[in-house]
């Protein structure tokens, strides 16, 4: 679904990442592993056309996207949910939800009402507005606006940061319910036992360049990344 294909990013004349390249397979969560500043932010706005690289390619779904706007990626059928999840803090969280409501080949697949039920805290606080929620309830409604726009791929930047262990356990479980469910996930986290109990393939980023790869069971057999992510 989604190919890196040895991208060169930049901010200013600062080299950033060095020749990345990925790859994400339909229905299949990846991960993209590394420490604070390795470049996994990065990565994912190189893709999302944020940041885009200066070399390189992304393809999605067979088509070279590189350097495209966020919304026309979002009208292709790509969801992102930023670190700092930059929802509408004036809005509701019901118009946060429904200001991103796309549909997708003709079928809506995710409705408020869906999300609702994955998130039912949401539907509690329907009302209220963005600015008022949590840190866990905001997270919640960025991966619930980033679903609106029925994505086939979804890019998660640091889902777990800042969250309660039984936060972070909860957003297991709904990642565990969206992969179920079909969708594709790329997840770039700095938690690396939560990161791996979801993911089929893992990439390892080190100073903007991928070290390691490989399944999540070659990952943990390697001796040497247990060492470099503390395993």
């Amino acid at each position: 679904m989604l190919k890196v294909l040895g991208i060169h990013t930049y901010y200013g004349l600062s080299h950033i990442l060095f020749d990345v390249s990925l790859e994400v397979k339909e229905a299949q969560v990846a991960c993209l592993l590394g420490r604070n500043g390795a470049g996994k932010t990065t990565t994912l706005k190189s893709i999302m056309g944020l940041v885009p690289p200066r070399q390189g390619k992304v393809i999605f779904q067979n088509e070279d996207i590189t350097g495209a706007q966020p919304y026309i990626l979002v009208k292709k059928g790509i969801g992102y949910v930023p670190d700092d999840r930059r929802i509408f803090a004036d809005l509701s969280v019901k118009d946060n939800l429904e200001i991103a409501a796309r549909k997708r080949n003709g079928k809506e697949q995710w409705t408020l009402e869906r999300v609702y039920e994955l998130f039912p805290s949401l539907k509690a606080f329907s009302d209220r507005k963005g600015s008022l929620l949590s840190g866990g309830e905001q997270k919640m409604l960025a991966i619930g606006r980033a679903l609106m726009t029925n994505p086939e791929l979804l890019l998660l930047d640091e889902p777990t940061e800042g969250l309660a262990p039984l936060l972070v356990r909860n957003l297991r479980e709904t990642i565990e319910t969206l992969k179920s469910a079909g969708l594709t996930v790329l997840l770039a986290e700095q938690n690396v036992k939560f990161t791996l109990k979801l993911s089929d393939y893992g990439y390892i980023i080190d100073d903007g360049r991928i070290c390691y790869q490989g399944t999540v069971q070659e990952l943990i057999s390697s001796e040497e990344v247990r060492k470099t992510c503390g395993l």
